[in-house]
């Protein structure tokens, strides 16, 4: 049987595409509208084992002017709007040739999050049906659209009824000959990966092949809490039987444990053999403690060096606050009390203010950390009162626990065991991206930049965590 062939829409740097080659997929063509982005996939799926060829890299991203992009189809990676690429009848003609197996891909998330506007006219909402295009031209045996929960949802506030996934379920089986659709909500969590990323995702089987009628699928999204909960238990009444669903389970070392006792990763174990300047020296990576750790570092000779690991330059002053940040997760303090100072019109306020929201932490005996050993100031209120910040979502993270979803401008999270921010592989191995996958580009950006640029920070917080990808592509 042969491979089959997947063409990657949106496909970032390449997190979807890796999950589905370590499933035996080929992925064969990639789309990524950002320059940056499309570097680093480029990099990680057709230069692997060479050098990295600048020059060739720039001749292959101009030769898109005049709007055809063929030469990059045939390389495997196109830098283009969806859109664009489908107006192109001859890399379009060139996709039909290649006999395209599966389309899958992740459109931008943000104007479907729930932490957005969610505003129905945003134009980002209006690219999963670029999706439907390709389908029709294509008619691939299967698709695979994934995107936040949120994308689940009626837009209601703007007089809305059916969600984006709904409506993109209705399309698909109008297409002909025609596709069943079983909605899924999974969480990286329950797939061996140390984060607690929720998403939605709609896979699609066309309708004309054999396996269909086979096939079970309901209206209703299948869960991944609830088969990890069934496996954990023993309970399968809390997971009716699927036949069109990702199988659960952790994917590492699979044949060495019981299938029926699914493992949830954490913090600690993402980074047990990380230091600050590099992998530490004499793990012991047999050890069962570290078995996130080997899948993801591999073979040690091949990943002698950790890359991507470059800390941020903090200045003194934001460094001790981290530290003060760590202190008050020791002692159960929320950090918003930080932010009070601010909120004051003069200092004897604020000071007030502080001493209130601190209770009996306010006038204690001051604990012997960096902080406060290398300062002069008397009490917590002092030290409150010093490094006050507007910012009020910092916190560090808890290192018993998977990762918080792992987010294009990660600031917000502070290492579970240094004063300072994550780096780029810190966060990879939070999304389950393997040591040797390197993220090209300049690691981070202006503000003002960010609408366009896509940095290595942002590369890791779109990414689909492969491991889930591989989940998804061994059904398929």
């Amino acid at each position: 049987m042969k491979d089959l062939n997947v063409l990657d829409l949106f496909a970032g740097c390449g997190g979807l595409s890796l999950g589905l080659e370590k499933a035996g997929l080929n992925p064969l063509v990639a789309v990524e509208r950002s320059p940056m982005a499309a570097e680093t996939h480029f990099k990680n799926f057709h230069m692997r084992t060479e050098e990295w060829d600048e020059e060739y890299w720039r001749d292959l991203l101009g030769s898109s002017k005049g709007k055809s992009f063929a030469k990059q189809v045939h390389h495997g990676t196109v830098v283009a709007d969806v859109w664009d690429l489908l107006e192109d009848r001859e890399s379009m003609g060139i996709l039909k040739d290649s006999e395209i197996d599966v389309i899958a891909g992740g459109p931008p998330c943000q104007g479907f999050s729930m932490a957005g506007r969610r505003n129905p006219a945003d134009e980002r909402n209006q690219l999963p049906w670029a999706f439907i295009r390709f389908v029709q031209e294509l008619r691939p045996k299967a698709v695979l659209i994934e995107n936040v929960a949120g994308m689940n949802m009626a837009y209601v506030s703007h007089g809305g009824t059916m969600s984006p996934f709904r409506q993109l379920q209705q399309a698909l089986a109008q297409v002909s000959p025609g596709y069943i659709v079983q909605p899924v909500e999974m969480n990286a969590r329950h797939f061996g990966i140390p984060q607690n990323r929720p998403r939605m995702m709609l896979i699609a089987i066309r309708g004309d092949l054999p396996i269909v009628s086979d096939l079970y699928v309901s209206d209703l999204p299948w869960r991944s809490i609830d088969a990890f909960k069934a496996l954990q238990t023993g309970d399968a009444s809390l997971c009716q039987s699927r036949d069109l669903v990702p199988h659960v389970g952790s994917i590492i070392d699979r044949k060495k444990h019981n299938a029926r006792q699914p493992l949830e990763y954490s913090v600690a174990d993402g980074l047990r053999d990380i230091g600050e300047s590099g992998y530490k020296k004499n793990i012991d990576y047999r050890r069962r403690e570290y078995r996130f750790a080997r899948a993801m570092r591999g073979k040690r000779n091949e990943t002698p060096l950790l890359r991507n690991h470059t800390k941020r330059n903090h200045t003194e002053r934001v460094s001790e606050r981290f530290d003060l940040y760590h202190f008050f997760a020791a002692e159960g303090i929320d950090t918003s009390v930080l932010s009070i100072p601010t909120a004051h019109p003069n200092i004897p306020s604020a000071r007030t203010a502080v001493e209130e929201a601190l209770g009996d932490y306010a006038h204690s005996a001051l604990p012997s950390k960096r902080i406060f050993a290398t300062t002069e100031d008397r009490n917590l209120v002092d030290v409150i009162m010093r490094l006050h910040t507007r910012k009020h979502t910092q916190h560090v993270i808890n290192a018993s626990e998977p990762s918080p979803t792992v987010v294009t401008l990660p600031d917000d999270y502070v290492h579970p065991y240094q004063p300072r921010t994550m780096t780029v592989r810190e966060l990879a191995r939070f999304q389950s991206f393997p040591d040797w996958f390197e993220f090209r580009s300049k690691e981070t950006t202006g503000s003002h930049r960010r609408r366009t640029e896509v940095p290595q920070y942002t590369q890791v917080g779109n990414a689909l965590p492969p491991l889930m990808a591989q989940a998804i592509g061994e059904l398929i």
